[in-house]
Parts: structure tokens; C-alpha cells; sequence
């Protein structure tokens, strides 16, 4: 009994000191994340009708948003817009893009593209929107810039993708943008089938938007790249996951808490589906143009109510802010 108590008390150590190191790592890392403020409900426009503690107490939503920066410290719209829905009872991610030129009220501003809001006010005001306009119950956003992206598809070794013919021009021209506001490479794309692209590569993929079918097809491919992230992360061992975490915190703003990004970290998501809808769906609106602040623009206009109704149904209920 002694041998089986020492060894025991071995392994609790081993777990302990274990559990320590990566608490401090974290603890070390995290400080390299941009934290802002937390958002109280009511802030945020949180709508917060029948949902209960029970059914919400497993589930975890954030908002992410992907930025367009084109210079240090601009206040940018944000370029990509996404609900991230974590379903821990079910094992489910599950991921709605919300088209960028989604015709909505953004309060205080009036009738406006979606993606305004966050130029306008922030992630605050884009919260808002958003909890405004799909009866969410949003309160945690974090936002990633071009460098940021390009670092995480390069954290996870890059993506497979099967680039079209008419893609191939776009992602090269897209590259060279990007070299001009940020600086870096352009490791140029030669050839249209499948193919592994690196972090600058994949960043000229995902900003294609005047080929092929347009903004549906943009967004197709954010998620096609997303998809693959998730799959590579949820699989990696510790030590890359490490790895990726150390290259990719410095180019994140969140208000999510310390704690609530080591508690979402390490968790094992090996088991976990990943789910995907885009906003509007097909059938709510229509296109056109319409003048916004002096200026004709292009935009979605939507049945509301019937993304409502498709939202909630995919999220299977509303959408708590706890992890």
C-alpha cells in the first residue's frame, strides 16, 4: 500500500506541476493580447427574453470580426463578420457569417451596411447591431487584423485549397495590396488546382470578391478556411497548439477575460463538429443599390425576420455570452 501510495502521489505532483506550468505560459502569453473592457447587456443592446440559466450554461458565443485596417491606429469596418456559437453538451461548433453589406438600422446612425457599425463605434456599436438586428444576446467580440490572419494560417502550416482559374489572377493582385499597406512578400500563386497557401496566400484568397459568384462566394471561402483551421487545431498536439497560441495572441483585441481564454484553450475539442450558415440566407433578400450618406452603394436588402427565425434554429436557441 505505501508503494501504490507514493506512486500515486507521484502522478498528483507530476499533475500539479504540470497544470502550474501551463497556468504561468498562459498567464505569460496572454499579457500579449490587447484586452478592452467588459460589456454589461445592456450596453450592447443584449437580448436576453426566455433564455434561462439551464439553457445557456453549456454554451459559449463570441462575435468575431476580421478587420480591413489599411493604416496603423485607422479605425477600420470590419471586413468579415462572424458568430462563433461553442455547444459544449452537444460537442458542436457552429459558425454564421453575416455578409458585410447586409442593409440593417444601426442605432444612432440609422439604415447602413452592417459592416459600418464597427467603423462608426467600435466593437461596442457592432455588438449592438448585431444583438439589435438578429435578437442575439452577444456580449464578448474579438477581432483579428491582416497580420493576425496571416499569422494563424501560418501557425497551423498553411491550407489546402483548390484554387480556380479565375481565382488565380485575384489572389496575386490581393497580395500585392497587401504588401503595399503592411509590407512583407508575394509569394506568388502560379497555378490554378490543389494546393497548400501560406498565411499571405490564404489572406489573398479570402479577399476575392469580384469573381466568380461575387460576396456569396467570398464568404464560401472564409469558411472554407476557417473549416480547415478548426480541424487542424482541434487535432494538434499540446506543444503546437503552444506554438500557435505564442504567434497569434499579440495581433488579438478581445474582452474576453484571462481566465475565460485558458479556460476556452484547453479544452479538448477532438470530438467537437464544426457547422457552418451564411446570413442572409438564400431566398431573404434582394440586391441593389441605394445611396448611403451622399454615396450610392451596393447592398442586401433582407427579410429580417426570417434570418431571425434561420439564426436561432441553427444556434438551436439563443445565444448566451458565458463560457
Amino acid at each position: 500500500m505505501g508503494s501504490f501510495l507514493k506512486t500515486l502521489l507521484a502522478i498528483l505532483l507530476t499533475i500539479s506541476i504540470t497544470g502550474f506550468i501551463l497556468w504561468i505560459y498562459f498567464e505569460t502569453k496572454i499579457s500579449h493580447i490587447t484586452f478592452t473592457a467588459e460589456f454589461k447587456p445592456e450596453e450592447v443592446n443584449a437580448h436576453t427574453e426566455g433564455q434561462t440559466e439551464k439553457s445557456t450554461s453549456s454554451k459559449f458565443a463570441i462575435a468575431l470580426f476580421g478587420l480591413d485596417a489599411r493604416q496603423e491606429g485607422e479605425r477600420a469596418r470590419s471586413d468579415t463578420i462572424m458568430i462563433l456559437l461553442i455547444d459544449h453538451a452537444k460537442k458542436k461548433i457552429k459558425l454564421a457569417s453575416i455578409m458585410r453589406d447586409l442593409y440593417v438600422y444601426v442605432p444612432t446612425y440609422g439604415k447602413r451596411k452592417i459592416n459600418s457599425a464597427y467603423e462608426l463605434g467600435g466593437p461596442k456599436l457592432a455588438l449592438s447591431t448585431l444583438n439589435r438586428t438578429f435578437k442575439l444576446s452577444l456580449t464578448k467580440y474579438a477581432t483579428v487584423d491582416f497580420r493576425g490572419f496571416e499569422k494563424i494560417i501560418d501557425a497551423v502550416g498553411g491550407v489546402d485549397i483548390d484554387v480556380k482559374y479565375y481565382e488565380l489572377e485575384h489572389i496575386n493582385i490581393n497580395m500585392r495590396e497587401v504588401k503595399n499597406l503592411i509590407g512583407g512578400d508575394v509569394p506568388e500563386v502560379k497555378r490554378p488546382g490543389l494546393q497548400r497557401l501560406n498565411g499571405r496566400q490564404a489572406l489573398g484568397y479570402v479577399r476575392i470578391r469580384y469573381v466568380g459568384n461575387g460576396d456569396y462566394e467570398r464568404v464560401q471561402r472564409q469558411q472554407r478556411v476557417l473549416e480547415q483551421v478548426f480541424e487542424k487545431l482541434k487535432n494538434a498536439s499540446i506543444s503546437t497548439k503552444l506554438r500557435i497560441i505564442d504567434m497569434v495572441l499579440p495581433y488579438i483585441e478581445t474582452n474576453l477575460t484571462r481566465s475565460e481564454i485558458i479556460s476556452l484553450a484547453t479544452k479538448n475539442y477532438s470530438k467537437y463538429t464544426l457547422e457552418r450558415i451564411r446570413i442572409p440566407i438564400n431566398g431573404s433578400f434582394r440586391e441593389g443599390y441605394t445611396v448611403i450618406d451622399g454615396v450610392k452603394q451596393w447592398i442586401f436588402d433582407t427579410d429580417i425576420e426570417k434570418n431571425i427565425q434561420a439564426l436561432h434554429e441553427f444556434f438551436e436557441t439563443g445565444l448566451p455570452s458565458n463560457p
